[in-house]
């Protein structure tokens, strides 16, 4: 079995899995480092699983403008300051967050170069999660923890967006929180760690 820890929560990966965090690998780090990485990388029975962990219980307050695609109000009043004032060629307002569905997007992204490179160098390491040119299946989750009643429903709706953002790679995705991941074929269950 194979345990990893993302923030408070630890995943416990079957036998015959091989998982890792792919962000706290050397060829990650010395490689890759400014670069975004998918939190968990697994291979369980011929089937790949990149794993984005985003613990938000207990801060969801903070991160709600981030599960929405559309701008905030308040930075479209801000680029629309930016722009009375003259600064538009020189300032750019953004998100400070991103919506969570590009950021998973963008990390998948990163972490397919940075494992194609790693497959080229045949780091022994990474070998085993390199997906390039592999006909086994690759599914991205992004495991969310939100406290929230219409957890399902809420999940649903984001996972639309998960499947758009992945058609044009041929990918599929899952959004679930802690208690579903088993349902969804991962050979893992997560569980909060007591503080």
């Amino acid at each position: 079995m194979t345990r990893l820890t993302e923030g408070t929560l630890q995943c416990e990966f079957e036998d015959g899995c091989e998982a890792i965090k792919f962000d706290d690998t050397a060829w990650h780090r010395q490689k890759f480092g400014h670069w975004q990485a998918v939190d968990m990388l697994a291979t369980c029975r011929g089937q790949h699983w990149w794993i984005e962990i985003k613990d938000c219980q207990g801060h969801e307050l903070e991160n709600r403008p981030r599960l929405s695609p559309a701008e905030p109000e308040e930075l479209l009043a801000t680029r629309q300051w930016v722009e009375a004032q003259g600064f538009k060629p020189i300032v750019y307002a953004e998100r400070r967050k991103p919506f969570i569905i590009d950021e998973v997007i963008e990390k998948m992204r990163d972490t397919l170069v940075a494992l194609n490179f790693a497959q080229r160098a045949q780091d022994p390491a990474l070998l085993p999660h390199a997906w390039c040119g592999s006909a086994q299946p690759m599914t991205v989750v992004l495991l969310l923890t939100w406290d929230v009643p219409d957890f399902r429903r809420f999940a649903r709706l984001l996972q639309q967006k998960l499947t758009s953002a992945l058609l044009p790679y041929g990918l599929s995705g899952f959004v679930v929180n802690e208690h579903a991941l088993r349902d969804i074929g991962v050979l893992c269950t997560a569980s909060r760690i007591p503080a």
